[in-house]
C-alpha cells in the first residue's frame, strides 16, 4: 500500500465521520485513494459479523431503505437514462440486539426481510435459553413460531414499554438513520460495509478517537481475505 505511513492519520479522520474529500485534504492523498482505503478498512471488518450472537432478550425487526448507485459511471446517455427510468425495490435490512450490546443489522434483500432469512440468522445466533421479541409483522410472526426459544409478539402499546419489547431495536433503527446522513448516501453494493461500520462503532469503539485507532486498525487486520472482498464490491455490475 502506498502512503502507509499516512494510514494511522487517516482511520483518526476517519473515526471523526469526515467526508471521503475531507479525509483526502486532510491527509494529503488524492480522493480515490480514500475512497480505496476506507472501503479497504470496511470489507475487513464485514467480516466480523459472522462472529455476532446474543443472550438473554433479543428484539428483531427490519430497516427498508431506498436502492442506490450512488458513484456509479455511466458510459453513454443512453445508459444513464435508462438507468434513471429503471424502478427498484426496496433494500431489505436484519435487525437484530439484545440487551448487553450485541448488534446485528444485515443487508439480507430487497423488498423485505423474509420468514427463512429470519429463521436462518435464529438459527445459529439465539438459543434455546434466548427469549425473542418481535412486531406483529407476517415474515417475523412465522419465524419466530418454529422456534425453540420462548417468543413474544409484541402489539402496539408494548413496543415501547415493559420488559418484553422492542424499544431497543427501534432506538438503534433510528441512531443508524442518523449516523448514516453524514454519508449522504451510500451505494446499495457498499451497504453491508456501512451497515458493519456501525455496528462496530457501538460494539467495540469507545469515541475516544486516540484509542479508537488502535482498535479499528487491529480489528481491520484481522481479515486476510479483505483485499478479495474488496475487489468483489468494487467490480460488482450494476444492472
Amino acid at each position: 500500500m502506498r502512503k502507509a505511513d499516512k494510514m494511522l492519520e487517516y482511520l483518526k479522520c476517519m473515526l471523526e465521520g469526515k467526508s471521503l474529500r475531507a479525509c483526502a485534504s486532510e491527509v494529503g492523498i488524492s480522493l480515490r485513494t480514500s475512497f480505496n482505503w476506507r472501503h479497504k478498512i470496511l470489507a475487513a471488518i464485514k467480516s466480523l459479523q459472522g462472529g455476532i450472537s446474543f443472550s438473554g432478550i433479543v428484539e428483531a425487526d427490519e430497516l427498508l431503505m431506498k436502492y442506490s448507485e450512488k458513484g456509479r459511471k455511466y458510459r453513454s446517455r443512453k445508459e444513464y437514462e435508462k438507468a434513471k427510468k429503471k424502478k427498484h425495490p426496496k433494500v431489505a435490512v436484519l435487525v437484530m440486539t439484545d440487551r448487553e450490546g450485541n448488534l446485528l443489522f444485515k443487508h439480507v434483500g430487497r423488498k423485505k426481510v423474509t420468514n427463512s432469512q429470519i429463521r436462518e440468522e435464529l438459527s445459529h445466533r439465539v438459543t434455546d435459553s434466548n427469549l425473542i421479541c418481535v412486531k406483529q409483522k407476517k415474515e417475523f410472526k412465522k419465524a419466530v413460531k418454529g422456534t425453540k426459544s420462548k417468543k413474544v409478539v409484541v402489539n402496539k402499546t408494548q413496543i415501547r414499554r415493559g420488559v418484553y419489547s422492542v424499544q431497543v431495536v427501534d432506538k438503534h433503527v433510528n441512531d443508524f438513520k442518523v449516523w448514516l446522513r453524514r454519508f449522504r448516501g451510500v451505494a446499495t453494493k457498499y451497504l453491508q460495509s456501512y451497515l458493519m461500520w456501525f455496528v462496530i462503532t457501538h460494539k467495540y469503539l469507545t469515541s475516544e478517537i486516540e484509542s479508537d485507532i488502535g482498535r479499528l486498525l487491529n480489528l481491520a487486520s484481522s481479515d486476510r481475505w479483505a483485499w478479495d472482498e474488496y475487489w468483489r464490491l468494487v467490480n460488482t455490475k450494476y444492472r
